[in-house]
């Protein structure tokens, strides 16, 4: 019997997920030495506000792929820390709004600084038409899985094509 079982580094979800640890420890790190206290998962929360303005708690879920749970912590200590606040949500009193506060607005530019340096840096040498493409499968990846994930199909996170466009 061979001693290699499987090549990992050409596996899409262990170079994904290694990646993103990478990419969200750099994020984390770059920061902080900016002087922000904020995750790269807090970043994305903000991002998603700082673009509609008002989210419910489970839009928020549903757009980073996590479990309402999860997001629920998220959200706790980025209240904790003063960057969003939770309203109710005028047509369904049973559901909670979230927005950004003054706090979060205050780091907006220097938190979008740091990221376009921390992807400038990640994406070094990396033509830009192959970080497109990359870009494309894994939002083609998403998809598919999500819905295999979800009964009927489930909707694909539509704000993936456009973001990018736009960034």
């Amino acid at each position: 019997m061979s001693a290699f079982f499987f090549d990992l580094h050409n596996c899409l979800g262990y170079m994904s997920v290694t990646t993103h640890r990478v990419l969200s420890s750099t994020l984390s790190r770059e920061m902080l030495k900016a002087g922000i206290d904020l995750t790269g998962e807090q970043w994305g929360v903000l991002v998603c506000l700082w673009n509609k303005a008002t989210v419910t708690q489970d839009e928020l879920a549903e757009i980073a792929c996590v479990d309402k749970s999860t997001m629920s912590r998220v959200l706790s200590l980025m209240e904790k820390n003063g960057l969003i606040a939770r309203r109710t949500d005028l047509a369904d009193a049973r559901r909670k709004c979230i927005c950004t506060t003054a706090h979060a607005q205050e780091i907006q530019q220097r938190s979008l600084d740091v990221v376009r340096t921390v992807l400038a840096h990640a994406l070094d040498g990396v033509d830009p038409r192959d970080s497109a493409v990359c870009l494309d499968v894994l939002a083609a990846v998403k998809k598919n899985l999500r819905k295999r994930r979800k009964p009927g199909g489930g909707n694909p996170d539509v704000n993936d094509a456009a973001t990018r466009s736009k960034n």
